[in-house]
């Protein structure tokens, strides 16, 4: 048995709605000759009569009629395929996944994903929050689209896209003694007790190195592995400590004052993709991205006084 065209498919149906050979001829703009030769193929390959010749013209056979709604649901699938294909193409569905870690994951990100949701309402987001070398991994696999890390990093071969740096802040609570100084130095926070990341953490790395090498002394009494606890150490009472501008429980507290710190010690946002694999929905994400830095105001942080300079900025 051979298996039907499509061809044979869509003059079939074309004769089956019109009524006539000569009829469906005329719509697909093909001779008369041609769709009864189409049409005689398909019985060939079917093995039973779609049509017969009477006094009154050709009528379809009842498995002419059968076959009429099979073919009928073909089309209304394709049509439904054709409709989600422009769909895709138009953003009216999709699904974009993302890896990050903690500090974005709970603050940068959602900002722009609701943005970039309200404006795209046919796609979904999967966010999945891990440490760095696991970001790196879920990219370089495909398991997600994008991944936003802090730099510097391992990335391998994948693309880096630097969409943002900025300086580093000295956290302490509103009343602490150095809260009226513009600008916070090592040496002032030497006498202060502190609140550092784990040992394994690139920032602790890069904070020690600033210390060790004006021989400063550093009281560590505290070392948590998130933002958001360090930020809360600091808010309690236990210590100053030195975090990323982006992270959200800045704004967040009104129990934590941010200054300047120098040296300068800057924070990186990276986006880190497969080359040249970008989808259509992800395109149209990163542009969000960068809009929301290019945009984006700088804030005062932890005051009501929004006139004052001498306050770290945040985003």
């Amino acid at each position: 048995m051979r298996q039907l065209t499509m061809r044979q498919v869509e003059a079939f149906r074309a004769v089956m709605l019109l009524g006539s050979m000569t009829k469906a001829a005329e719509f697909l703009q093909i001779s008369q000759p041609a769709v009864s030769r189409l049409m005689a193929d398909m019985q060939e390959s079917l093995g039973y009569t779609l049509f017969r010749r009477t006094r009154h013209g050709t009528i379809p056979t009842p498995e002419a009629k059968r076959l009429r709604e099979e073919v009928g649901s073909l089309f209304s699938g394709l049509e439904e395929l054709n409709r989600r294909a422009f769909a895709i193409r138009d953003l009216e569905i999709g699904e974009l996944r993302i890896g990050t870690i903690s500090l974005y994951g709970n603050g940068l990100l959602p900002q722009i994903i609701s943005q970039f949701l309200r404006d795209n309402p046919g796609v979904t987001v999967n966010l999945e929050v891990d440490h760095h070398d696991r970001i790196v991994d879920w990219v370089q696999s495909d398991k997600v689209e994008f991944g936003l890390v802090s730099l510097p990093a391992f990335t391998g071969d994948l693309d880096v896209e630097l969409i943002s740096a900025e300086p580093a802040v000295c956290i302490m609570p509103p009343d602490h003694p150095l809260a009226g100084k513009r600008m916070i130095e090592p040496q002032d926070l030497a006498d202060f007790p502190f609140i550092g990341f784990p040992r394994s953490s690139p920032t602790r790395f890069q904070i020690d190195q600033i210390f060790d090498r004006l021989g400063l002394p550093r009281k560590v009494v505290v070392e948590a592995t998130t933002h958001e606890a360090v930020c809360n150490f600091v808010a309690a009472g236990a210590g100053v400590s030195i975090i990323s501008p982006f992270s959200p429980y800045l704004r967040e507290s009104n129990r934590l004052l941010a200054r300047p710190f120098h040296p300068t010690l800057m924070r990186e946002i990276g986006l880190l993709t497969q080359p040249n694999r970008t989808s259509l929905v992800g395109a149209r994400f990163q542009t969000y991205i960068d809009e929301y830095f290019r945009n984006a105001t700088r804030m005062p942080i932890g005051t009501t006084d929004p006139a004052d300079p001498a306050l770290a900025r945040g985003r």
